[in-house]
Order: structure tokens, then C-alpha cells, then sequence
């Protein structure tokens, strides 16, 4: 083996060590709390229709996003999402909406060409993310409607006090998306 393999085979061997011995990826998820606030259940055998729900480019990666000031944004590289941002809010909202309204059945979008849904909510996701002054911020355009009737648009918007390290940060984050969840419900259970 000659000089420069070696010194090329001791650089890779000293960068993996270095990755070895850096911080660890950590992993989170959101969570939407059904709580006790159950509101009126929908008629028996209503089926809602979940979706789409749709994320900025910004927020569509693996990595939990801080604003560090007023035009600019770090990606926590070692703070991660475990699942896909959009699939982890949208099971969330599913299993949420289903206790709090009483539901069977929560369908996620695209449903079957088929199946009719009595209920349909879809989202544009606007802002989710850790501001500069330390507060997780929400934003959602969203919209429903019952059955074939027009679309309501509505906006939602939430900030939760969090910390500076991520499992603050996504607890906030997961608060917002619990009073999202309830805020749905209740539009849903006020059009029946």
C-alpha cells in the first residue's frame, strides 16, 4: 500500500470515528390528544375524509426547523421527524377526530373512488416551526364541507411557549396541533 492510500484510508477511518462519536439523531413525533373535551358525536355512521393535507417545501424534510431571525431558518440536523411530517399530522388528526366525534370511521385521503364521506377536511399546512423569540408557531388554511355542499375555508393559528431543545419544541408543536384537531370537531359537529 502505498503513502497516499494510507493517508486516504486513515482520513475515512478519522471522519467515521468522528461521526461515531458526534451527537446522536434523535427522532420525534407529534401528537394530537383526544382528551375529554369529546364534543356532540356525528350522526351514527358518518364517515370523514381526512386530506389532503399539504406542507410547505420548507417543512417537507426530516429535520425539525428553527427560525433563527426574521428571514432565516436552521435545519436541526440531528433533530429529526421519524415519519414523513404530513403522514405523523395526518394519523394524528385521524385518531383524534375520531374520538371526539364519535366516528368509526376517519378516512385518509385518497379514499376509494366509491366510498362516499359525509365530512371532508383538507389543510394547507403554512407554519410549523420554532421562532427566533422561542415560541412554536402553527399556521393552517384549512377547509371542510358536508356532503356536497360548498367549502368553508377557515385559518387556524396557534404559538405555544416552548424551549430551546427539540423535546420542548415538539411538545409545543403537539399542543398546536391538539387545539388543530379541536378546532375541526367542533366546525364539523356545528354543520351537522
Amino acid at each position: 500500500m502505498n503513502l497516499l492510500s494510507k493517508l486516504v484510508l486513515t482520513v475515512f477511518a478519522g471522519l467515521a470515528l468522528y461521526g461515531c462519536a458526534g451527537e446522536p439523531i434523535r427522532f420525534y413525533l407529534l401528537t394530537a390528544e383526544s382528551g375529554a373535551e369529546a364534543v356532540a358525536p356525528l350522526p351514527a355512521g358518518s364517515v370523514v375524509g381526512l386530506g389532503p393535507i399539504r406542507l410547505p417545501a420548507y417543512l417537507d424534510r426530516p429535520q425539525l426547523v428553527v427560525e433563527v431571525g426574521p428571514h432565516e431558518y436552521q435545519l436541526e440536523e440531528n433533530q429529526r421527524w421519524a415519519e414523513r411530517l404530513d403522514d405523523n399530522i395526518t394519523r394524528e388528526l385521524m385518531q383524534s377526530l375520531a374520538h371526539r366525534l364519535g366516528v368509526a370511521q376517519v378516512l385518509r385521503f385518497p379514499w376509494p373512488q366509491r366510498q362516499s364521506v359525509d365530512y371532508q377536511v383538507s389543510a394547507d399546512l403554512l407554519a410549523l416551526h420554532q421562532t427566533a423569540a422561542g415560541v412554536s408557531r402553527m399556521a393552517v388554511q384549512w377547509q371542510f364541507k358536508k356532503a356536497e355542499q360548498a367549502w368553508q375555508g377557515r385559518r387556524f393559528e396557534c404559538e405555544e411557549p416552548a424551549g430551546g431543545d427539540a423535546e420542548s419544541i415538539v411538545a409545543a408543536q403537539s399542543r398546536c396541533l391538539s387545539r388543530f384537531a379541536a378546532e375541526i370537531a367542533h366546525a364539523l359537529a356545528q354543520a351537522r
